[in-house]
This record gives C-alpha cells, structure tokens and sequence, in this order.
C-alpha cells in the first residue's frame, strides 16, 4: 500500500521539473546579463557602448546553487537519520541515512560538474583552490569515502554504526563549506542568502524558482530511493530465507540418505548373521 509520500512523488516531480525548467528558461532569455572584468577596449553591442565583459557564462549560477543547496540539505538529512540510529539502533534510521548520503553524492557530482564548466568559461581555467571550491571538494571526497566505508565492513551491526558516527563527522565540513564566503569575503564566491541579497528582481525571481524546484526533485528522489533501498532489503532477505530452507531441504536428503544406508547395512548384516548361523548348524 502506498503511502502518502510515495503518493506526493509524481506531483513533486512535475512541479520541481517545471518550476527547473521555468528558471533555465527564465535565466536564458530575461535575466540580464553579469558585467564582468573591464575590457582593453569598448566594443559595441546592439547599438551600446560596453566597457566590461558580460559574462554569458553566469547564467549556470541559477542552476549550480540550487544542486548545491540540494546537496547540502541531503547531507543533512543524512546525518539527521545518523544520529537517530545511534540513539535508536533502529535499522530502517541508517537505511535512510544511507540513502540520503547517496542523493547527495548525486547532486554533489552535479555542483562539481556545473561549477567547473563556470569556472572554465569565466576564468579560464579548469579549477582553483579558492576556499568555497576547496573545502566543497572536501566534502566530495568525505562523501566518497563514506561509501568506502561501507563497503569494507561486512557485519551490519557494525557497518551502520561506523558509517553513522562517519556521517555525522563528515556533514561538519557542509556549514563550513556554506559559511566560507561569510568568513573569508576575498573569496571569489559571493554571499546569496542574506537580508539583503544583491539580486535584481529579474534575477532575484528565477533564483528563488529554481531554488524550491530543485529542493523539490531532491525530496522526490530521496522518497523513490528509499523505496527502492527497502524493497531491495526486502529481497536479500527473501534470498537469506531461500538459502537457508535450501540448506535445511539438503540436510533432510542427506539425513534421509543416511538412514537409508544405514538400514540397508543392518539389513545386510542381519543377512550375513542369518547364513553364518545356517553354515553352522
């Protein structure tokens, strides 16, 4: 039986794809153009006079911080799901906070990806270690390693309980990697969330778009995987219980083989007993 959130997932879906698509669709051919670095020269564009590079490129930035958001909150709920398992010991708080960690990876892949095509096409370059870049990769490679962990322990018991205390250790670096342009204002990131954010309406409208968008696809994804992660614990169990009724069947044959073997030894040496008494007689 379904339940109200796996009934929640279609409509989450359209409308986190529609509010995504509005925002691309938005930021592409309404949102004005970011005036970036000065020019050598003044060239003329449709008529005007322009003095500083308009950077075509900054229309990822209504795609990249949102994934980025996304990711963040993802690996919140990861850690949420941690600390309530080791609270609780129940199972289903670190399949959850399994699944949450790789909904993350995800859309930590997706900010990695977006954010270097921006940095290629506005400064020319494939990577910098500038502090929101640097300490976001670390987060990439905490998340990776988590999924090391996991993988190197074969008791579950144990696997939840490393990964949990892992997750939670490793959820440190994302406020961190939020904060860093508050902390360190020559960083080349700049600050969006606050009272007052800079942005234009035109911009300002498009950001927000995407923003609930892409938080709704995130949600919607978290919900699919956990179904899929529980029907797939579902089937290992299934196959446990297979295995373990196959072991029993084939004890049973072996034990009934045996006894079979056994009375036709009895009866062969009744049988001998029988004609050495005869031979004597």
């Amino acid at each position: 039986m379904r339940s109200k959130a796996d009934k929640l997932v279609p409509v989450l879906l359209v409308l986190g794809g529609l509010l995504t698509l509005a925002d691309i669709v938005w930021a592409f051919t309404l949102s004005p153009l970011v005036q970036g670095a000065v020019l050598d020269e003044p060239v003329v564009i449709a008529g005007h006079m322009v003095t500083t590079k308009l950077l075509f490129s900054q229309k990822i930035f209504y795609l990249h911080v949102p994934v980025a958001v996304a990711s963040f909150v993802a690996m919140a709920v990861s850690c949420f799901h941690a600390v309530r398992f080791l609270m609780t010991k129940d199972r289903a708080h670190d399949l959850k906070s399994h699944t949450a960690m790789q909904v993350t990876f995800v859309f930590v892949l997706a900010t990695m990806v977006s954010g270097v095509i921006w940095t290629r096409l506005d400064w020319n370059v494939w990577w910098t270690w500038e502090p929101r870049l640097t300490t976001y990769f670390i987060l990439m490679l905490l998340v990776m390693a988590y999924f090391i962990l996991r993988n190197a322990i074969d008791d579950p018991e144990r696997r939840a309980r490393f990964c949990a205390v892992f997750g939670i250790v490793a959820f440190v670096d994302a406020p961190i990697s939020f904060m860093v342009t508050r902390v360190i204002p020559s960083s080349i990131h700049p600050v969006v969330f606050r009272t007052d954010s800079g942005l234009p309406p035109m911009m300002l409208v498009p950001f927000l778009l995407g923003m609930f968008g892409m938080l709704m696809v995130c949600i919607a994804i978290y919900v699919l995987a956990v179904r899929v992660n529980e029907q797939a614990v579902v089937v290992e169990e299934l196959k446990e219980r297979l295995e373990e009724r196959d072991a029993s069947r084939q004890v049973a044959v072996a034990d009934e083989a045996l006894a079979r073997l056994r009375a036709q030894g009895e009866k062969l040496s009744a049988a001998e007993a029988d004609d050495d008494s005869k031979k004597e007689n």
